[in-house]
C-alpha cells in the first residue's frame, strides 16, 4: 500500500474542521451515496468557492459557463456549464479505484491520474465543508502534486507587477504574475528570493507578426496556460533583458489560504483558457486564482471592460489589509543609471571601453574601491547591451567579454557597496489614474463657429495626463474617439479616431543610442485643403533623438515623420485617394509636479504630387489635474483651421 500524499494531507490538516485519521487500504463506495446526498441538500454546487474553484460565471441568459475552455478541469462531460453535475462528479471520482500512478513515474495524460491528486483543492474543500470521514475516504498517493507543493514550498504570496514595455506588443501594458514566497534566508540574513517559484498565465502564440498577434489575442485565439519556474528566470527576462521594473506586492494570505492557492494552482495547470488580450487575460486569471483560494477576496468585481494590469494592482487595494508590503525592484537599466550616477567623466570613459572589451589606463591610477565600482558599472553596462544574447548564445563574443569582466572583478577582491535605489517619485500603478477617460467640452474655430465636443478613450495613458504611476517616457492609447456637434453647419463630426496610438520617449546618453518614436493607426479629419473636411484614414510613424530630464519633469523629441493619408475625396498622389507625407516633427512635455502638465507639437510635411503639397500642424494642450478630473485647454493651427477648446475630463477605472 502506497503512502497518503503528504502534499494532500497538509491541505486537510490546515482545513478548519475536517478530520484527519489514518489511511485506509480503500475507500468504502457506501460511503458516496452519504455524500451526495449531504452535498445536494446543502447546495453546495451554488457555493461561492465551489464556483470560483470552478471559475463558473454566470450568462447572460441565465445558467453557468466556466471561463475554463480546456477539459482537464472537469469530470463531468457537463461540468464547464453545469456545476452542480461537476461537483457530483468529483466526489464520484474521489472514489474511483486505484491511484493513477503510472509504473514508471512518468504520465503522458494528466487525465489518467486520480481525481484526489488531479483536484486537490476540490477535495481539501469537500473534506473540510462536507467534513468528510478520512478512514471511509482516504487520501491518495500523488507523486507529481507532492513534487510541485515541495518545489513551491509557499510561505508566502506576492504579485509581481512588470511594467509597460512597448517593444513587446503582448507587454504594452505591463505583466503580472504571482511569486510563490519560500522564505529561504542567505547566512547575511537577505531573503533569497531569487529561488522562489513564479507562477505565470500567458498566451501560448503560434506568431511573431505583430498584426497577427493583435488580431488573434483581440478575438481569442490563443490558449492561455498557467506555467511555473523559478523567479530567476522572470527577474532575467523581465528586469535584465527588457529592462522592466517590477513592482511587488506580497499579500496577507493566511496558512489555509496559502495552502490552497498552491493547491489551485496545480489544478488549473492541466486546463486552457480562451486568452483575450483586452479581458481574459494575465491580469484576470491570476485574480481569479487568488479569489479561489481565498474566498472573501473581491478582485474580479474591481475590474472594468478592460483588464489591464495596473487595474488588477488597484483591485488588490480596494481589499483592505490584503497587500501587507510593496517593494520595488530595479531594472537593469535603471541600476546601470544609479551605479553610474557618481562617476566622473574619466570613470564613464573606463566604464564604456571596459563594457567594449578595451582596457583603460585611468584605473591604474584609481583606488580599489573605485576600480570595483568602474567595473561593477561596465558588468551592468554589458548585461543591458547583451543580457538575452548572452543567456540564449546568440553571441558568444558577448559571453567571453562578461566572463573576462567577471574574472577582473573577482581578482580585485573587495566586495561592492550595497546599491540603494529608490522607488520612482511617481510610484507603483495603484497610484495611476483610471484607464478609460471620458471628456465633454466646447471649442471654437474659424472653419465652423463653435461647438460642442465628446471624446473617449478605452485605455491608457497620454503624455498630459496625471502622472502619478506612469513611467514619464511612455504614451499608449487604444479606442480613443473625438466627436464635435458644430452650430455651423449643424452636424456631428468625427475629429479622430485612434485604434492605436503610441508614443516612447527615450533619452540619448553615452551609453545608449535608443531613438524615440510613435506610432498611429487610425482616422483624422483633414482640414488643410486637401478635401473639403473628409476623414480619412491615417497611419503614422515617426522616429528620432529625444531628451527626459532625470524624474521626466522635461521631454522632447525631434523626430523625422511619415504619414499615409487615404479617403474617396482626398486630393492625394497624382490625383488619387491616398496622399503620403513626410517631413519634420517636435513633441515638448512640460510637468508641473504631478497637478499640471503643458504638452506642444509642431510638423511639416512634404505631400509628393498632391494638392497642396506642403502642410503643416502646430498644437499645444495645458492640463490642471484635480484628482480624478483634468481641466484641459487645448489650441491648434493647421494651414486652413485654427481652434481653442476646453474640455473636462474624468478619469475612471
Amino acid at each position: 500500500m502506497r503512502p497518503a500524499c503528504a502534499a494532500l494531507l497538509a491541505l486537510i490538516v490546515l482545513t478548519p474542521g475536517s478530520a484527519l485519521a489514518g489511511e485506509a487500504a480503500k475507500a468504502d463506495p457506501a460511503y458516496l451515496p452519504e455524500l451526495l446526498a449531504a452535498a445536494r441538500n446543502r447546495s453546495l454546487s451554488e457555493d461561492r468557492s465551489w464556483l470560483r474553484l470552478g471559475h463558473w460565471r454566470k450568462r447572460l441568459l441565465g445558467g453557468w459557463e466556466s471561463e475554463a475552455d480546456g477539459p482537464g478541469l472537469f469530470l463531468s462531460p457537463q461540468g464547464k456549464r453545469d456545476p452542480a453535475a461537476e461537483l457530483e462528479a468529483t466526489l464520484t471520482g474521489f472514489f474511483a479505484a486505484g491511484d493513477g500512478a503510472p509504473l514508471d513515474g512518468k504520465l503522458a495524460d494528466p487525465a489518467l491520474e486520480h481525481p484526489q491528486c488531479r483536484f486537490p483543492a476540490r477535495f481539501a474543500w469537500l473534506a473540510a465543508t462536507l467534513r468528510i470521514d478520512l478512514e471511509r475516504l482516504p487520501p491518495r498517493s500523488c507523486p507529481r502534486f507532492e513534487a510541485f507543493w515541495k518545489r513551491a514550498s509557499a510561505r508566502s504570496v506576492t504579485l509581481v507587477f512588470s511594467s509597460y514595455y512597448l517593444n513587446n506588443p503582448a507587454s504594452a501594458f505591463g505583466h503580472t504574475f504571482l511569486r510563490l514566497g519560500k522564505e529561504e534566508v542567505a547566512r547575511g540574513g537577505e531573503r533569497l528570493d531569487l529561488i522562489d517559484q513564479a507562477v505565470d498565465f500567458a498566451a501560448v502564440t503560434d506568431t511573431s507578426n505583430a498584426i497577427l498577434y493583435a488580431f488573434e489575442g483581440l478575438f481569442g485565439f490563443f490558449h492561455g496556460e498557467f506555467s511555473a519556474r523559478p523567479y530567476f528566470y522572470k527577474v532575467r527576462e523581465y528586469a535584465d533583458y527588457e529592462s522592466r521594473d517590477l513592482w511587488e506586492y506580497e499579500l496577507s494570505l493566511g496558512e489555509r489560504q496559502l495552502a490552497m492557492l498552491v493547491a489551485h494552482l496545480w489544478e488549473l495547470g492541466q486546463t486552457w483558457f480562451d486568452y483575450y488580450y483586452v479581458s481574459e487575460n494575465c491580469s484576470y486569471h491570476v485574480l481569479g486564482a487568488l479569489e479561489a483560494a481565498d474566498s472573501n477576496l473581491q478582485l474580479l468585481s474591481h475590474l472594468g471592460p478592460a483588464t489591464l494590469p495596473a487595474d488588477s494592482v488597484k483591485a488588490l487595494f480596494a481589499n483592505p489589509g490584503l497587500v501587507r508590503a510593496v517593494r520595488f525592484r530595479a531594472s537593469g537599466r535603471t541600476q546601470l543609471a544609479a551605479r553610474t550616477a557618481g562617476l566622473s567623466e574619466a570613470d564613464l570613459d573606463a566604464v564604456q571601453r571596459l563594457a567594449e572589451g578595451g582596457d583603460s589606463s585611468a584605473l591604474e591610477a584609481m583606488t580599489n574601491g573605485e576600480r570595483v565600482r568602474v567595473v561593477d558599472a561596465a558588468l551592468d553596462l554589458v548585461d543591458v547591451r547583451h543580457g538575452r544574447d548572452i543567456v540564449t548564445g546568440a553571441d558568444p563574443a558577448a559571453d567571453v567579454l562578461r566572463q573576462k569582466l567577471l574574472e577582473r572583478r573577482s581578482a580585485l577582491g573587495e566586495p561592492s557597496l550595497p546599491l540603494v535605489i529608490a522607488a520612482p517619485p511617481a510610484g507603483g500603478p495603484e497610484r495611476g489614474h483610471g484607464s478609460m477617460r471620458l471628456g465633454l467640452g466646447a471649442m471654437t474655430s474659424r472653419e465652423a463657429g463653435s461647438a460642442l465636443l465628446a471624446e473617449g478613450r478605452l485605455a491608457l495613458h497620454d503624455l498630459a495626463d496625471p502622472p502619478a504611476g506612469f513611467s514619464p517616457r511612455t504614451q499608449i492609447e487604444f479606442f480613443k474617439l473625438r466627436l464635435s456637434a458644430a452650430d455651423r453647419p449643424r452636424a456631428l463630426r468625427l475629429e479622430e479616431a485612434s485604434l492605436v496610438e503610441v508614443t516612447s520617449l527615450n533619452p540619448i546618453d553615452r551609453f545608449e543610442r535608443r531613438v524615440s518614436w510613435k506610432m498611429r493607426v487610425g482616422a483624422t479629419r483633414v482640414v488643410d485643403g486637401g478635401c473639403d473636411g473628409c476623414v480619412a484614414g491615417l497611419l503614422a510613424v515617426g522616429g528620432g533623438p529625444g531628451l527626459v530630464s532625470a524624474g521626466g519633469t522635461l521631454s522632447a523629441a525631434v523626430t523625422a515623420d511619415a504619414e499615409l493619408l487615404a479617403a474617396p475625396d482626398l486630393h492625394g498622389l497624382s490625383g488619387s485617394g491616398i496622399r503620403p507625407g513626410v517631413g519634420p516633427g517636435l513633441l515638448l512635455r512640460l510637468l508641473g509636479g504631478e497637478r499640471a502638465a503643458l504638452v506642444g507639437t509642431a510638423s511639416w510635411k512634404w505631400l509628393p504630387l498632391a494638392s497642396p503639397s506642403t502642410s503643416y500642424e502646430l498644437g499645444a494642450e495645458a492640463r490642471v489635474h484635480l484628482g480624478a478630473v483634468s481641466v484641459a485647454a487645448r489650441w491648434r493651427k493647421t494651414p486652413r483651421a485654427e481652434d481653442v477648446g476646453l474640455v473636462l475630463l474624468l478619469y475612471r477605472d
